[in-house]
């Protein structure tokens, strides 16, 4: 088991302390990895394209037949029995067999091939295409075939698993950065909550008016608003993270607040090679390997248009003793050689499969030039999306030093009586809009950077 799991496995158990560990993004990806559920169903297409290949290499298994024949009422009373194994290969589609006949009873003259000696006859051989399924035949086609498919499924859901860890990190960040949001609005809240205190004792003694404290009291209402809002945000990222984060047994898990963690610093942008990059995306690979298969099935339906000559050589030999007075052991070895040609007269069957595999072919070129072009898009555009937001946190930032330098300034003032408490919570809510700046700016360098480390096909760390 991961640590990652065995983390969530002490979860599931209810262990307290183990709650308050903050929640890191590895651990999310981990789950994601290993327990997210149409992973584990992509998974299993790989293992069935698996199936598939095995399925295909069983074209080449040996065979073995046998045939017993008897005519019990005849003038030609007689038995023969038949058994030949036969084993296909890839060797330019040649197939090797080995058999065993015998034949007892009585024979007619124009059968005289099927009589054997007494302990029957030996043979052995092969037939070789030379034309027509010689470079390439269908068992080989499906052979190749298969081996692109399973690897087509690998891919499928390597780009699963891309996409899926991107929208896991995109769903983390979210939620940390909501519980920053629910952060700065409690904090605002507890500032109007201790000047709600220190008012209603200036109020007291005449210090400041009345209506300065009922101001206060509607920003007070309207803030604890703003958290009630801020805690709905928290919960809604819960839930979004707790489809990616999962137990061992696979069930959601809603990560606890105590597991909350700031937002770190921005990551610098990695440095990338664009043709490597386009080079590594599952989603461009499976389509080089759809082209290949297509390939083998275009070439497959070329060579159908050639005449199919076979060649066969067979080596056979009697066993036991003849029906006439020789006595040796081993009848004469017989050497025999042949060949069929086969000519259609017509070829719209493998033409039409021709024209068929050929436009194929064009639409994976097609399909392979539009993924090329958009991964070359992405990669750009994320790289870019990054840039701009470590630029946004560092302007975010000095408008969050101001903002902070202005609001203790304006509190100042108002504790001098030289401003009111309007001008007061104004610049509060400046200073919360500036930190809200900087918490989207820190959200937005984060997915960025899982974005682009997706579109360059490097996973997430």
């Amino acid at each position: 088991m991961s640590p990652a799991l065995a983390v969530l496995a002490v979860l599931a158990a209810g262990d307290a302390p183990v709650k308050d560990v903050p929640l890191s993004l590895g651990e999310v990806v981990q789950a994601t990895r290993e327990l997210y559920p149409s992973l584990l169903a992509a998974q299993a297409d790989v293992e069935a394209a698996g199936g598939e290949r095995l399925s295909a290499a069983g074209a080449f298994d040996p065979v073995w037949r046998t045939r017993v024949t008897g005519v019990p009422v005849s003038v030609y009373p007689q038995v023969r029995v038949d058994s030949v194994i036969e084993a296909p290969t890839p060797l330019w589609g040649a197939t090797f067999f080995g058999g065993y006949r015998i034949g007892r009873g009585k024979f007619q003259a124009y059968y005289g091939e099927r009589e054997t000696w007494s302990a029957g006859e030996l043979r052995a051989g092969a037939v070789v295409p030379v034309l027509r399924n010689g470079p390439i035949d269908r068992r080989r086609a499906t052979e190749a075939r298969a081996v692109l498919a399973q690897s087509i499924a690998g891919l499928a859901r390597e780009q699963q698993e891309l996409e899926l860890l991107r929208l896991a990190s995109f769903r983390y960040w979210e939620w940390v950065a909501a519980g920053m949001r629910r952060d700065v609005a409690r904090s605002l809240l507890v500032i109007a909550k201790e000047r709600d205190a220190q008012l209603a004792t200036r109020a007291r003694v005449g210090d400041v008016a009345q209506f300065d404290r009922q101001d206060n009291t509607r920003a007070l209402v309207q803030r604890e608003a703003l958290l009630v809002q801020a805690q709905r945000g928290l919960d809604a990222a819960a839930f979004e993270l707790s489809l990616f984060l999962r137990d061992p047994k696979g069930e959601p898990v809603m990560p606890a607040e105590a597991r909350l963690v700031p937002l770190p610093d921005p990551p610098p942008a990695p440095g990338f090679d664009l043709d490597a990059a386009l080079g590594r995306r599952p989603e461009v690979k499976r389509l080089i390997d759809q082209q290949k298969a297509a390939e083998v099935e275009l070439r497959f339906q070329q060579n159908q248009l050639l005449p199919a000559l076979d060649l066969g050589v067979v080596v056979s030999g009697d066993l036991g003793t003849p029906n006439t007075s020789s006595l040796s052991p081993l009848g004469p070895a017989e050497l025999e050689f042949n060949a069929v040609l086969d000519v259609p007269l017509l070829y719209r069957a493998p033409l039409g499969r021709i024209q068929a595999a050929r436009a194929a072919l064009g639409r994976l070129g097609l399909q392979l030039r539009l993924a090329r072009d958009r991964a070359a898009m992405e990669v750009n555009d994320s790289s870019s999306a990054l840039l701009a937001a470590r630029e946004r946190v560092v302007l975010a930032r000095r408008e969050v030093e101001v903002a902070l330098q202005l609001e203790n300034g304006e509190r100042k003032r108002f504790e001098l009586g030289d401003s009111s408490l309007l001008f007061v919570n104004l610049r509060e809510q400046t200073t919360v809009e500036a930190k809200l700046r900087e918490i989207d700016a820190l959200l937005d360098a984060h997915r960025a950077e899982a974005a682009l480390r997706a579109a360059l096909a490097l996973g997430l760390k």
